[in-house]
């Protein structure tokens, strides 16, 4: 009964001081556009994927926890897609702007390397998994057959490895903003599946800026 009634008071406790240090304060959300090429990784044997996509656009946001005054974690998403160049292009889609289309949904761990700045650089680590495909469209579009195995679409939900720099600025009390370039590192070989492994593992390297919003400060 002694145990019990000290368990229940120390869960007490750390209700009570969770409420007093306001959990809300330790969240904020990231969002902004940014950019993507192909920075590695073989389309065929005879072509390095850079050869066959443009640079690309995208959009990432993210919710973030503050653990400490210098850690964060991320738990984000981003949807990027780069335009196949004209003359890439398969013969039946050479009008519909076929796109490599990446999302990326990953967690990740960021560290302030300097606090109390006006700008303060970080440094960010993190893993997920990353659905892409080579689609006939930008967006909503339908994916191309493997290169060659037809039966198969040439697309897959596969790990991602990403690191990255960047530098973070106050605006106001509740608004920052943030620049960053981030490498990628998909893991994306099939040779089952495509009936070739010409297609390798993808590296990208990412660009991106936004605005951080804390939510719980007044």
């Amino acid at each position: 009964m002694k145990r019990l009634i000290l368990g229940i008071t120390g869960c007490l406790a750390l209700v009570s001081a969770a409420g007093a240090t306001n959990l809300w304060d330790r969240f904020s959300l990231r969002l902004g556009p940014g950019g993507i090429l192909a920075a590695g990784g073989n389309y065929s044997d005879t072509e390095k994927l850079h050869k066959v996509v443009h640079l690309g656009l995208g959009l990432e946001g993210a919710l973030r926890y503050k653990a400490t005054d210098s850690l964060y974690f991320d738990a984000g998403y981003a949807f990027d897609w780069m335009a196949v160049k004209y003359s890439k292009r398969p013969v039946p889609l050479k009008e519909s702007g076929p796109a490599l289309n990446l999302q990326m949904f990953t967690v990740s761990g960021t560290l302030f390397l300097a606090s109390g700045y006006a700008i303060e650089p970080f440094l960010t680590v993190g893993v997920g998994i990353c659905p892409w495909r080579f689609s006939s469209r930008p967006i909503l579009g339908t994916p191309w057959p493997a290169p060659a195995n037809p039966e198969e679409t040439f697309s897959g939900t596969d790990p991602v490895f990403n690191i990255g720099l960047g530098v973070e600025a106050y605006l106001f009390r509740k608004v920052s903003a943030f620049a960053g370039v981030k490498y990628h590192y998909v893991f994306a070989r099939h040779v089952a599946r495509f009936g070739t492994d010409d297609f390798t593992q993808q590296d990208f390297l990412g660009l991106s800026i936004g605005l951080v919003y804390d939510l719980g400060k007044e």
